[in-house]
């Protein structure tokens, strides 16, 4: 088929392409000049009210989206933010890029969003690819143990704010949840249940998080009260599963699972329910994080609630700020508060058990 030059949209192979809407589009649509277009769209220079909204709505009308990659060659300023998570189809970084997301919106900026699944290859080059210029910031989210070389690297070219866990030799903004106290309230609502046999199933033991859960925890009983035994995995659902398996096959005896994530208190459910066991008739589970999925397991998980959109919200305002002074993100810890959602994963141990503590 040939190509019409003459007339509406190009097709080829099928598609239709649109010519991309330029600034001078909207600036005669609007009935002003390109500089003042410019002017309402940054918001820097003052612009009268009846201007800016023939300019408003002459970009609504012909969709007149800025290219800021283009502006990010003449300016250095992409408008643009990073986010390095480490799945993505995993609820947790979902609400968490959301609250990211929001808050770049809020600033009229836009959200790359890149999923290292876990794999240290895939990670780095992404980190390459965002520290090469194609954003103004990043946001990381560590969900396996990270190359701190490799983001001290990143960190000398562009602005870093870190999410959701303290990374040991990096100087920036560290935006986490109280993990120690989430711990510990897992622990105090165990111990008042009369279990003193615990099993811990965490992710990696190099991840600040996984330590600080596991101290809140054993910190809610005197010395000697309780015996906590210490599994590590990953933070998946299919490792804890098998790590649970081994578990139960083996001899060993505990009346409660504590969950270093609510994915983790699911392989949990799997695991005890292969083996024959209920959920909390004989052995009770506790997740972290309070996932929506966790809600609708059988039986709904008691779980620590993080603020997940916050932290990415939050993460981002702090980026955003550093951005707007031109400084880098100043060495600080920005902790969030967490609860204890109690639901019916969790009951006393069975008597027979209980005579066994």
């Amino acid at each position: 088929m040939a190509l019409d030059r003459d007339k509406g949209p190009r097709q080829a192979g099928g598609l239709l392409r649109r010519k991309a809407v330029a600034i001078s589009d909207v600036a005669r649509r609007a009935g002003v000049s390109p500089t003042t277009v410019s002017h309402v769209l940054s918001g820097r220079r003052c612009v009268s009210p009846r201007l800016t909204a023939a300019v408003q709505q002459a970009v609504r009308e012909l969709e007149y989206v800025p290219n800021h990659y283009a502006t990010g060659l003449r300016t250095g300023a992409t408008k643009t933010l990073g986010l390095l998570v480490a799945d993505i189809a995993h609820e947790f970084d979902a609400q968490l890029a959301r609250g990211a997301e929001d808050a770049a919106e809020e600033s009229g900026y836009s959200l790359i969003i890149c999923s290292s699944g876990y794999r240290e290859q895939r990670e780095t080059r992404y980190l390459t690819l965002l520290a090469a210029g194609c954003v103004d910031g990043l946001l990381y989210v560590a969900g396996a143990p990270p190359n701190i070389d490799k983001l001290l690297s990143v960190s000398a070219k562009l602005p870093l704010v870190v999410v959701d866990e303290e990374l040991p030799g990096l100087s920036t903004t560290f935006v986490t949840c109280d993990n120690f106290q989430g711990g510990r309230l897992i622990g105090e609502h165990l111990r008042n249940l009369g279990h003193r046999r615990i099993l811990y199933v965490g992710g990696p033991p190099t991840l600040l998080t996984v330590q600080q859960r596991l101290s809140g925890l054993r910190s809610a009983f005197l010395a000697g009260e309780a015996e906590i035994d210490v599994q590590f995995g990953d933070y998946g659902q299919e490792r804890a599963t098998k790590i649970l398996s081994q578990q139960l096959d083996a001899p060993a005896f505990f009346t409660a699972i504590v969950a270093a994530n609510d994915l983790i208190a699911m392989g949990s459910y799997a695991a005890l329910r292969d083996h024959g066991l209920r959920v909390p008739e004989d052995v009770s589970v506790v997740g972290f994080d309070d996932i929506a999925l966790s809600r609708y397991q059988f039986p709904p998980l008691t779980t620590v609630r993080q603020p997940v959109h916050q932290l990415g919200y939050i993460g981002a305002q702090h980026l955003l700020a550093a951005l707007r002074a031109n400084v880098d993100p100043p060495f600080q810890r920005v902790t969030l508060p967490v609860t204890l959602a109690v639901r019916e994963s969790t009951g006393p141990p069975r008597a027979s058990a209980a005579t066994q503590q």
